[in-house]
């Protein structure tokens, strides 16, 4: 089984690590190599263009498409931007960042993957995805575009899963929430959090590659937790 991880951020490289431990065959595509990542199984994602990963994909033009593909790319706030607290606060650049970084990727790698793909491809492309995405789970607000990003990122994958069920049956795409963790994305807020709420990433690697390990076709389309039971849309 080949897997193929985008991202290299905590949880990109937590699974990248726990691959390698179990002697698997993986291919990491983030924008910086991490500290004992086999560079062989390294793809440098900076020089590929942002809306597109058709250089990356050229891997694949000689080779058997992966049978696992985990999309881990995300975003929550940069240098000039934080998440928003009031409606003022909304700026609609933000937003098409957000949308951009959270939503595209899914449906780019989707297109890499549908134009190799024939009816009995056996492959499931998983996303991380957020509670904070969940129209019915919304009990505090804020964090406008992060939130319409990942409920976008959502409906996405429920849209792709109804096309890939017609094209491609034997294929599965599923969103996941993974928790709180402690990574980058969430330490401009580590005084907000508890500290036992967030969860380090080599732990949740494991639980996240078994989860999608026993995947049944039935569960294509859904919007999972780390034990495969379905959140809120």
């Amino acid at each position: 089984m080949g897997y193929l991880i985008l991202g290299s951020g905590g949880l990109g490289t937590a699974l990248a690590h726990e691959l390698s431990a179990r002697g698997e065959e993986l291919v990491l595509a983030g924008r910086q190599l991490p500290k004992g990542v086999d560079p062989v199984c390294y793809f440098p994602l900076q020089e590929v263009d942002a809306l597109s990963f058709d250089a990356l994909f050229t891997l694949y033009d000689t080779a058997p498409l992966p049978s696992v593909v985990i999309n881990t790319i995300g975003l929550l706030h940069d240098i000039n931007f934080m998440p928003e607290r009031r409606v003022e606060e909304v700026n609609p650049r933000w937003l098409c960042d957000s949308l951009l970084a959270n939503a595209w990727p899914q449906l780019a790698l989707a297109a890499c993957l549908s134009r190799r793909m024939t009816p009995d491809t056996r492959l499931w492309l998983c996303s991380l995805s957020d509670l904070a995405g969940s129209l019915g789970a919304n009990e505090t607000g804020s964090r406008y575009s992060y939130r319409m990003s990942k409920a976008a990122l959502n409906m996405g994958a429920r849209t792709l899963a109804h096309e890939w069920r017609e094209r491609f049956p034997a294929a599965g795409v599923v969103t996941v929430h993974p928790g709180l963790m402690a990574t980058p994305m969430n330490q401009p807020f580590l005084d907000e959090l508890a500290a036992e709420t967030l969860q380090d990433p080599a732990l949740v690697a494991p639980r996240l590659l078994d989860l999608i390990n026993q995947l049944s076709p039935a569960q294509s389309g859904g919007f999972l937790d780390l034990q495969g039971q379905l959140l809120p849309w």
